[in-house]
């Protein structure tokens, strides 16, 4: 054998060696990232008049800076004045409920139940179109209407249903949440108090589940509202509680 083809003979040893080492891992397994940065993460940022643009923009450039633009997705569904059952099909109203001051609840105002849930869910499908996520986190800024209205007491199972939804229609277990505590504008009212006792026991309850607190944000004239140029700063806790979820779940796998 020359040297020519001792060679040639060598370099198709090794690629067939190179080749036979070569793993392939299993369609649909989850590969390893070499840094956090090149994860993607969708947030899913909804509720009430208080989720503002706003706050969607404080949001927005705290999880960028955060994990880079490029693998960062935030979709954004408010509506003012909605209570959570606009949000959940199967929402049921408490024995023998009266709306404040307008008696018992309509035909019309059951068949509002999650009207809402469609359109968020539009545009979180549009934001899956070819992308997939390593984290989903939902982010919800409502409340003021259920505890205006004595609506505490249901909140809880409405919310976790709410979430159990999202979960099947996007078949993903894992969805972490971040959920706003209504300010402290009517602390009198003990509805209001108890409502917000049930945020913080949804939060703490859950194992990707947590809270922000909006009290030091408002003032006294803006009632359930906060001051305009007060909503980055909510955003950024938003944002602050999101980040933590994720990265505190990235050390458990």
């Amino acid at each position: 054998m020359n040297k020519r083809t001792l060679i040639i003979s060598s370099c198709v040893t090794v690629t067939v060696l190179m080749s036979c080492c070569t793993v392939t891992p299993p369609a649909g397994e989850r590969t390893t990232r070499d840094a956090q940065d090149a994860e993607r993460h969708l947030f899913i940022l909804s509720g009430q008049s208080n989720m503002t643009g706003g706050l969607k923009a404080g949001f927005t450039k705290t999880v960028e800076n955060t994990f880079g633009e490029k693998n960062v997705a935030v979709v954004h569904h408010s509506k003012s004045g909605r209570g959570i059952r606009f949000w959940d099909k199967d929402y049921t109203f408490p024995d023998n409920y009266r709306f404040p001051g307008k008696g018992v609840p309509s035909e019309r105002s059951k068949q509002q139940h999650g009207q809402e849930y469609g359109p968020l869910m539009e545009k979180v499908q549009e934001a899956f179109k070819g992308k997939p996520y390593d984290t989903v986190t939902f982010i919800w800024m409502q409340g003021e209407s259920d505890g205006k209205r004595g609506l505490g007491g249901v909140y809880e199972k409405s919310f976790l249903r709410l979430l159990g939804r999202m979960k099947t229609d996007l078949d993903r277990k894992d969805i972490g949440f971040v959920i706003g505590r209504i300010n402290d504008s009517y602390m009198s009212d003990p509805h209001w108090a108890a409502m917000r006792d049930v945020q913080v026991k949804l939060a703490e309850n859950a194992d990707h589940g947590a809270w922000v607190d909006t009290d030091d944000l408002s003032e006294p004239d803006d009632g359930v509202h906060f001051p305009k140029e007060k909503y980055p700063s909510l955003g950024n806790r938003f944002a602050d509680k999101a980040i933590d979820l994720i990265q505190q779940n990235n050390k458990k796998r």
